[in-house]
C-alpha cells in the first residue's frame, strides 16, 4: 500500500508540474531563429518531458473523459473554468480531477484494508470521509472560485462605473475612459476590462467585446451594462447618460442585496442558536431540577 501511495502522490505531482509550468512561446522562438517550419524530427525533439509525454496523455484522457461523461456536466465545467478565468482547459480539468479520485479510491482501500473488523457503517461512513472530499474536491474547488469572482465583480461594478462616467463627462474617450478605471482598479474586474481593452485594439467592434467579456465572467449585471452599451450605440444615445443611469441602478441593487442579507441574518442567526445555545441553556435549566428530583425520591425512599 505505500508503494501505491507513493505512486500516486508521483502521478499527482507530474500532473501538477505539467498544468503549472509555463508554455513555450515556440512561434516566437522560431521567428527569431529565422526558421518558420520545423521537420518532423525536431518537432519530435523538442520541448521537455511534460510537453512531449505528459501534455498529450492528458489532452488523451480529457478528450476520453469528455466523451464518457454527461453533456451538460462537461459544458458546465467549460463554462466554470471560463468564468473563474482559470488557465486550464477542460479536459486538463477533468483529467486532474479523475487523478484525485483514483487518489481517493487508493486511500480509501488502503484504510479499509487496515480495519479489517470495522462494520459496514464504519465502512460506509469511512468512505464518505476519505473518498468524498477527493472526489468532490476540485468541483467544489472551481465553484467556490467562480462564486468569489463574481462576487468580487459585481461589489466593484457600481464604483467602476461612476469612474468611468466622471472620466467620459470630463472628455475621455470611452476606451481611454476604459483605461483610466483599468489603471485606478485591481482586481477581476480590472482584469475583465483588460480583456476588452485587448480585443478593442485587435480591431473588435466595441459592442461585441464588452458583450464577450461580459460572457466570460457570467456576472448578470455586467452582462446587462454590457446590453446597454450595444443598444446605445445602435441608437446613438449619449453614452454618459446611459452608463449614469446603469451606475445608479446598480447602486440601488446593491442597497437592495444588503438589506436582504440583514433580513436573512437573524434566521441564519438561529442555526448555530439551536445547536450551541439552546443545548447548554437546556442543560443549565433542566440538569438541576432533574438532580434535585432524584434527591428527593431518594430522601423519600430512606424515610420509609
Amino acid at each position: 500500500m505505500l508503494v501505491i501511495a507513493l505512486l500516486s502522490f508521483a502521478c499527482v505531482s507530474l500532473a501538477t508540474v505539467a498544468f503549472l509550468r509555463p508554455t513555450e512561446d515556440s512561434v516566437r522562438r522560431r521567428i527569431l531563429s529565422g526558421r518558420l517550419v520545423l521537420t518532423t524530427e525536431e518537432r519530435r525533439t523538442e520541448g521537455n518531458f511534460a510537453g512531449r509525454v505528459i501534455a498529450p496523455l492528458v489532452r488523451r484522457i480529457g478528450g476520453m473523459l469528455i466523451r464518457l461523461l454527461p453533456s451538460n456536466l462537461v459544458r458546465k465545467v467549460d463554462r466554470m473554468l471560463t468564468w473563474s478565468n482559470s488557465s486550464l482547459s477542460t479536459p486538463q480539468f477533468l483529467t486532474l480531477w479523475l487523478a484525485c479520485a483514483v487518489v481517493g479510491l487508493l486511500l480509501l482501500i488502503f484504510v479499509l484494508n487496515s480495519n479489517p473488523t470495522a462494520t459496514f457503517t464504519q465502512d460506509a461512513l469511512m468512505s464518505l470521509l476519505v473518498f468524498g472530499p477527493f472526489a468532490l474536491g476540485p468541483y467544489v474547488v472551481l465553484r467556490r472560485r467562480v462564486k468569489k469572482r463574481q462576487k468580487a465583480i459585481t461589489r466593484s461594478l457600481p464604483d467602476a462605473l461612476d469612474l468611468l462616467v466622471t472620466g467620459v463627462e470630463a472628455g475621455l474617450g470611452v476606451d481611454a475612459a476604459f483605461a483610466m478605471v483599468t489603471d485606478k482598479t485591481a482586481g477581476p474586474l480590472a482584469e475583465t476590462l483588460v480583456l476588452y481593452l485587448k480585443q478593442v485594439g485587435l480591431g473588435r467592434a466595441r459592442r461585441d467585446a464588452l458583450s464577450d467579456v461580459a460572457e466570460r465572467t457570467g456576472v448578470q449585471d455586467l452582462i446587462r451594462v454590457a446590453a446597454a452599451v450595444a443598444q446605445a450605440e445602435q441608437m446613438g444615445a449619449t453614452l454618459g447618460d446611459v452608463l449614469r443611469v446603469q451606475a445608479d441602478d446598480l447602486r440601488v441593487l446593491r442597497r437592495q442585496r444588503a438589506q436582504e442579507a440583514a433580513q436573512r441574518a437573524p434566521v441564519l442567526m438561529t442555526i448555530p442558536m439551536a445547536l450551541c445555545f439552546l443545548p447548554a441553556m437546556g442543560a443549565v435549566v433542566i440538569v438541576p431540577s432533574v438532580l434535585n428530583l432524584l434527591d428527593f425520591v431518594g430522601h423519600l425512599g430512606a424515610g420509609h
